[in-house]
């Protein structure tokens, strides 16, 4: 069973700078070929000040800027050995581009149990200049059960 007293608990906040290699690497990676990721002229002609980041580049945010999760997750009590990644959503308030400083915080939003599994949702809120640009939310089932 999930520690539910965590429920609202908030870490320590991170520092993350965007770099436009990461961007590239993950469309890469996710097979996306739009050339507003890649070449800045383009994003430009779309309305973009430079390439933006591709809408789940905060699930890169989170595991490359805060590889502390999986402790934060231990300290509640998640079997990472027992976990499958649920979802994750995403609440985007300004774009995100090259060479921003992305400060992320994460908090504990809910934990719900019961005698086979419980659902723990971690919320990191993305500022830029102390302004919340983006808000991800990452939902984990751990199952409950012998080993």
């Amino acid at each position: 069973m999930l520690d539910e007293n965590a429920v609202g608990k908030e870490y320590s906040p991170f520092t993350f700078e965007v770099d436009r290699s990461k961007i590239k690497e993950l469309c890469l990676a996710i097979g996306d070929n739009n050339p507003i990721f890649f070449d800045k002229d383009v994003a430009q002609e779309q309305g973009y000040k430079d390439t933006p980041t591709p809408l789940t580049f905060a699930s890169l945010m989170n595991f490359w800027g805060y590889p502390e999760i999986w402790d934060r997750m231990k300290e509640i009590g998640v079997d990472v050995k027992r976990l499958l990644h649920a979802s994750e959503e995403y609440e985007y308030f300004e774009p995100i581009y090259p060479q921003d400083i992305i400060i992320g915080f994460v908090s504990v939003e809910s934990i719900r149990s019961s005698n086979t599994m419980d659902i723990a949702t971690f919320k990191t809120t993305f500022t830029r200049d102390n302004k919340t640009v983006l808000i991800a939310k990452m939902k984990v089932v751990v199952m409950q059960g012998e080993r």
